[in-house]
């Protein structure tokens, strides 16, 4: 059998070709399963399913409000000397937060405790921190109150509300793209500088 006709051969066709016909017979299709819409579910409800503890801060009016900031917080990471904090869109696994941790060890940073970010300009502005890294293009977005890509916005300090930020690759950008890791080096040697003024 030619190879373009292989695509144009129906069930019953492969059937035969494999000499399974007519011993093998086809079944009548499925019957099709109906679809059942999903209730909608309050705060204290999904707590519950989710095994999620109560958080008495958060209100089920910020939540329709407000749903960027709470269904993807932001993930703050303070080093122990108060010199850097990196902001992350989200907790990092497997290999991205491999490649972060030995970024941290290459810089020397002893990290504290991640902490989630409810309102992160708020939460960021409280700072005393010598630089702050906003690390993918999302964080450095919303950091720096800008719409332009990242490629724009790393390469250079900014000054907001007072705090230095730069801004670089997320881990899993570099994973992909590994070019991007002499930038995203860059990018922290530029830090470095700005915390030794």
């Amino acid at each position: 059998m030619l190879r373009e006709n292989a695509y144009k051969m129906t069930r019953e066709d492969v059937l035969r070709e494999l000499e399974l016909l007519p011993v093998w017979t086809l079944r009548a299709p499925l019957p099709q399963k109906s679809i059942i819409e999903p209730t909608p579910l309050n705060v204290e409800t999904a707590q519950t399913v989710l095994g999620v503890p109560a958080r008495p801060n958060i209100i089920e009016k910020d939540i329709i409000e407000t749903p960027q900031a709470v269904s993807n917080p932001a993930i703050i990471i303070t080093s122990s000397d108060k010199k850097w904090t990196f902001v992350l869109p989200n907790e990092l696994t497997g290999q991205a937060a491999d490649l972060f941790n030995n970024i941290l060890r290459a810089l020397s940073i002893n990290k504290t405790q991640p902490s989630q970010a409810q309102d992160l300009m708020q939460d960021i502005a409280g700072l005393n921190v010598g630089v702050v890294v906003a690390v993918g293009e999302k964080i450095a977005q919303q950091l720096l109150a800008s719409t332009q890509p990242l490629e724009i916005l790393r390469g250079k300090m900014h000054d907001t509300n007072g705090l230095q930020v730069v801004a670089t690759y997320h881990p899993d950008d570099l994973l992909l793209h590994l070019p991007n890791k002499a930038k995203t080096w860059d990018d922290l040697c530029m830090a470095i500088d700005a915390i030794s003024r």
